[in-house]
């Protein structure tokens, strides 16, 4: 059963208490697309240390979920494929073996209603039972490829798991560097979706090197109540702080239904998994 609960009631709340808005990455270190930049780019020098940071942030964009509790996913989904928008020139790398490959179709829309057809998308095309509320990360996976790029299949986003923290944490910066879109969170030991558009690491450039250290990330949040939009969130914070902002592994079992694009069973993948939406081109 998924039922919202407030974070300031997570707090005080055991991990196996928790329920809410939805229940939302594949199997640990996915396949993924070298990028154009990573290819055309010179070699960093391992004892060369710099500061690298970006941001996709743009808050005339974002929209909360509110006043829908159910709709974090959705919400996250307009949110981040309205940051691509404004942002993206983008030409996809054809990957092998992949048909022609198509660019993004979604244009900026705040509107609620939008969301709202998202959410039903989502719940359309999920892999847990109908009575309950939400989505689960295939079916927040499904709607940014469909609603960003026109298709099922278009690949652009996958859900990834990851067996630690440390490597979760790294394949966020790597692939927001890499693609210049927001990651999808699975947060609230998966109850909950937030996404992170920007991040601030020290050593190796990201988008070409995985020789980084993490200092921070920036988190937004599409509850309301949150209170977290573009929010700055040191690295020790993210793992190990307050529930409501940490990032914690993923503990629900309702999708049982075999997803029939990667085959896999949702529960059995991600359980105990810390779980992204993380775009891979």
């Amino acid at each position: 059963m998924i039922r919202f609960v407030p974070w300031r009631r997570i707090r005080a709340l055991p991990l196996a208490g928790l329920a809410a808005c939805l229940l939302v990455g594949m199997s640990t270190m996915p396949a993924r697309a070298i990028s154009p930049v990573i290819e055309g780019a010179a070699a960093v020098i391992p004892d060369q240390i710099q500061t690298w940071k970006m941001n996709l942030y743009d808050g005339a964009v974002v929209r909360f979920q509110n006043p829908d509790w159910r709709a974090c996913t959705a919400a996250s989904t307009q949110s981040m494929l309205n940051l691509i928008a404004l942002d993206s020139t983008e030409v996809l790398p054809v990957r092998e073996g992949a048909a022609t490959t198509v660019g993004l179709t979604w244009l900026v829309n705040v509107s609620y209603s939008e969301q709202e057809d998202i959410l039903k998308f989502e719940r359309d095309h999920m892999t847990m039972s109908t009575w309950e509320a939400g989505t689960d990360p295939h079916g927040w996976r499904n709607a940014l490829n469909w609603f960003g790029w026109g298709s099922l299949q278009a690949d652009v986003y996958e859900d990834a798991a990851y067996s630690s923290f440390e490597a979760a944490a790294a394949a966020v910066v790597r692939s927001l560097a890499r693609t210049r879109k927001p990651v999808g969170i699975l947060a609230w030991g998966g109850s909950h979706a937030q996404f992170v558009t920007g991040y601030e690491v020290t050593g190796g450039d990201p988008r070409v090197s995985d020789n980084f250290q993490i200092d921070a990330i920036y988190l937004t949040d599409p509850y309301r109540s949150s209170n977290l939009r573009d929010f700055r969130v040191t690295y020790s914070t993210w793992k190990s702080g307050p529930n409501y902002i940490r990032f914690w592994p993923y503990w629900q079992t309702d999708s049982t239904i075999r997803d029939p694009i990667d085959g896999k069973i949702g529960y059995k993948e991600w359980r105990n998994k810390f779980v992204i939406e993380e775009p891979v081109r």
